[in-house]
């Protein structure tokens, strides 16, 4: 079934992974999902010392490239070829012309990927498992200095919960610029006491981009794990719909659910 979407809809999709493969289909799903990767990825897969980490990988990229192919069916899943920009970002090599409004972000934690398409606009996701122990002592490298003073200003069990929406919301954003760690984190910051309790603001002190280009959401898909999604504003200024889809390996099965936006820029 082709995937239809426009510049006014984000679609984030959401592949859980197992801890241990499944007995009854893991020969099966293996096999079908080692075919869609190129000679490149197979090496990369088998360079994985842990079965958790090849199966996380193979599931990314088996991901990728099915759910491409729902949107670009001319393009068989196996067939798409990817490149990474100067800062490491992919983005899709050669691509034809039915797949040039086509952006896309992928972010995994340890049992979830989260892959981000949109059309016409750049995009960014980050995925924290935060079921794991925040780690706050890296506050004061990574955050902005008013970031890093209004989270020691917080009671301590509000703490770790207010590290994951900053970490996230930052990672979103270096992401939908498509630079990385070559932005530092340091030069931005997300204000999320003012305007509402629900609230993102974002202040920008960096060159060459401006803060009203881009919207952002932090997500709950689950109680173990937070999400957040950056994306550039429409021109028409039209708010986006998103579009939250559970999915299993070759998208044997797909599911639409309501996903639970905790925060979202301030004014949307």
């Amino acid at each position: 079934m082709q995937l239809q979407i426009d510049a006014h809809q984000v679609h984030l999709w959401h592949l859980y992974v197992p801890e241990q493969d499944d007995p009854a289909d893991h020969h099966a799903v293996n096999h079908a999902l080692m075919a869609l990767l190129t000679p490149e990825e197979r090496e990369k897969h088998g360079r994985f010392h842990f079965a958790r980490d090849r199966r996380r990988y193979l599931m990314t990229r088996g991901l990728i490239r099915s759910l491409l192919s729902r949107y670009v069916p001319q393009v068989a899943p196996a067939d798409w070829r990817f490149e990474n920009n100067e800062y490491g970002r992919p983005r899709i090599a050669d691509a034809p012309a039915q797949a040039r409004h086509i952006r896309f972000n992928i972010s995994h934690s340890a049992s979830l990927v989260v892959t981000a398409v949109a059309a016409e606009r750049e995009v960014g996701v980050d995925v924290e498992h935060t079921a794991r122990n925040a780690p706050l002592e890296i506050a004061g490298h990574f955050f902005s200095p008013k970031e890093a003073q209004a989270l020691q200003q917080l009671p301590a069990v509000q703490q770790p919960s207010r590290f994951w929406d900053l970490w996230t919301l930052k990672e979103s954003y270096i992401k939908a610029r498509g630079m990385g760690l070559s932005i530092p984190l340091d030069r931005f910051s997300f204000d999320l006491d003012g305007s509402g309790s629900e609230a993102i603001g974002f202040e920008h002190g960096l060159e060459g981009d401006s803060a009203d280009r881009w919207q952002f959401w932090r997500m709950q898909p689950d109680d173990a794990h937070a999400v957040a999604l950056c994306l550039e504003r429409a021109r028409d200024g039209r708010e986006p719909r998103i579009v939250c889809l559970r999915a299993t390996p070759l998208l044997a099965s797909v599911e639409e659910f309501q996903g639970t936006v905790t925060r979202r820029s301030a004014g949307d």
